[in-house]
């Protein structure tokens, strides 16, 4: 899962995954924990809380002192979004995915997009500002562009749901952060 990424393993490299997070709150048994440094938390001190709900493994950017197997990387951000591209079984290679940056109007063209696949007989999802929608049905949103782990399970899901494409807003955040790292892209706009 990790090979697009320099990783050093220390413990069992064969060790079976079932989930990915980022957040631990979300860690359950099985799960890959990712340990990011973000602007007011960093994973590394919630590795314990990981592995006492069930983390079966960390990724890390150094090392730390729980019992679990860990793979050092450079960044645990950036190697996210190849190993819930692997984990997904790579969905964008089936999913047609239009892309949407730029200052203003992602919301409106992601709309207008999805309207005209949709017209054409295109089942189509949706990821945005406002709402996300597979399948048809509509989910709540935490942020423009998800991160890489919620992003390609939610492609996944698409596929799952019937959807043959996918209008997304892309915010230049986001592709600062690397979360759209490994999607492929039918078109941008």
């Amino acid at each position: 899962m990790l090979a697009d990424v320099p990783a050093e393993i220390e413990g069992d490299p064969a060790t079976e995954i079932g989930s990915l997070a980022y957040d631990s709150r979300r860690v359950g048994p099985g799960t890959l924990f990712f340990c990011v440094v973000r602007e007011r938390a960093d994973g590394h001190d919630f590795a314990a809380a990981a592995r006492e709900r069930g983390a079966a493994a960390l990724v890390v950017e150094r090392r730390v002192d729980v019992e679990l197997p860990q793979a050092l990387v450079p960044n645990a951000r950036a190697a996210m979004a190849p190993a819930a591209r692997a984990f997904y079984g790579d969905p964008t290679a089936e999913l047609r995915v239009v892309g949407i940056t730029g200052t203003n109007g992602k919301t409106t063209t992601a709309f207008l997009v999805r309207y005209l696949l949709e017209e054409a007989g295109v089942h189509t999802g949706l990821l945005g500002t406002v709402k996300c929608v597979i399948g048809g049905s509509e989910r709540e949103v935490e942020r423009a562009t998800p991160e890489a782990i919620d992003l390609q399970a939610s492609f996944r899901a698409m596929l799952e749901a019937g959807d043959q494409a996918c209008a997304m807003e892309v915010s230049s955040h986001a592709l600062a952060l690397g979360r759209t790292q490994g999607t492929r892209f039918t078109a941008a706009a």
